[in-house]
């Protein structure tokens, strides 16, 4: 059972993720990995009191002697009582020469014991970009660090997943039409009196997810976010296959099936051969189509297809594919980095083919349009 409270853990992400940063400036060196485990370890600890909320700090971030110091310093910074530090004292903390004694850079810190008056002021330890803005950013547009950043946002997502009714029901206590089979057994053994009573109902199974995802060379930025979400559903125990797609198809579920979101996408890029290269989107679900639809593919699958529409093959010949790949799953979703951009209409010659084919043109230019996507599926495919 986790300290914290759902509304509490959401307002806490933002925070985690600028003392990583916070960090990552003094000199330390912070891996998104690193960022999503304070996380998680937060959830357990809770923040109320400031010695559990250092040692679960320096229990992740801190992996050298030398390095004690500065967490301890940037720890002091950020959590101050009163939330008055500002990031703009951070250049300066890797700088200064440390105290012998191994004490915090600015002072002796507060007493660890005592306990924090609740979580700290989002609105006074954002950085001038802000936690907001760093969510609905076109990824495209981030720096290095600030994708490092967002990263770690989807990697801290816990999405609901979309669920479907199951064909076998629950028998227990409590339901809905009694399971007589069951009844008439266990009345066996007390001479044909049904005194153990079972009920039938109603159960729920996830519902299968297949995302398809251009890795072109326009497509590179988003489907690494696309992929780092896929991970995130996978190590939800989502029933997921994922395929990624330049001049051809290339299946990539195995290489996402370990725990680190970093080792999972070096795993996969050393699997595909044409990474950021041109795109031929008909040819690749064709291919789909033909070789993975009937061993990956169940008829109550939603399949994301995740591009801009860029298509240098035959358009005439991605309008049938996708007619094909329609009627073999649930629900399929274009997923398009740019449908979120003012002004956007599907114009190019790839989405006027797959446009007829589709249920809906969905944003995925950002990590808040990844969530938003989260709360679509499961809200909108409960239906057998």
């Amino acid at each position: 059972m986790t300290a914290l409270a759902p509304d509490e853990a959401f307002g806490l992400l933002p925070n985690v993720v600028t003392f990583g940063r916070l960090l990552r400036r003094s000199g330390l060196d912070v891996q998104p990995g690193r960022t999503r485990l304070f996380l998680e370890a937060l959830e357990h600890v809770g923040f109320r009191r400031k010695a559990e909320v250092r040692a679960a700090g320096r229990a992740v971030y801190v992996r050298r002697h030398e390095d004690l110091a500065i967490f301890d310093a940037a720890f002091d910074l950020f959590w101050r009582r009163h939330g008055r530090g500002t990031t703009d004292e951070l250049p300066r903390l890797s700088q200064r020469k440390r105290p012998p004694d191994g004490r915090a850079l600015f002072g002796s810190p507060a007493d660890t014991n005592a306990a924090l008056p609740g979580p700290p002021r989002p609105e006074l330890l954002r950085e001038p970009s802000g936690e907001e803005s760093l969510r609905t950013a076109d990824f495209a547009t981030l720096t290095t660090a600030e994708m490092r950043d967002a990263l770690a946002l989807v990697d801290a997502l816990r999405p609901a997943l979309p669920m479907r009714p199951s064909r076998r029901p629950r028998i227990g206590r409590h339901g809905h039409r009694l399971a007589l089979r069951q009844m008439l057994r266990r009345a066996l053994a007390t001479g044909g009196e049904a005194l153990d009573w079972r009920w039938r109902r109603r159960a729920e199974r996830p519902r299968p997810l297949v995302l398809v995802c251009d890795i072109s060379g326009s497509m590179e930025r988003y489907s690494r976010l696309l992929l780092r979400f896929a991970h995130a559903l996978e190590q939800l125990g989502a029933p997921l296959e994922v395929f990624v797609f330049g001049t051809r198809l290339t299946r990539i579920t195995r290489q996402l099936k370990v725990r680190s979101p970093d080792e999972a996408i070096r795993r996969v890029a050393s699997h595909v051969l044409d990474w950021n290269g041109g795109t031929r989107i008909g040819e690749s679900v064709h291919q789909l189509n033909r070789r993975w639809v009937r061993r990956t593919i169940r008829s109550g699958a939603v399949v994301l297809l995740a591009s801009d529409g860029w298509e240098r093959g035959d358009p005439a010949l991605l309008g049938r594919e996708m007619a094909t790949l329609r009627r073999a799953c649930h629900r399929l979703l274009w997923l398009n980095p740019l449908a979120s951009r003012p002004g956007f209409a599907p114009a190019t010659a790839g989405l006027q083919a797959a446009l007829p084919h589709i249920d809906a043109l969905v944003p995925c230019a950002s990590v808040a349009s990844l969530e938003a996507l989260a709360d679509r599926l499961a809200r909108h495919t409960r239906t057998a």
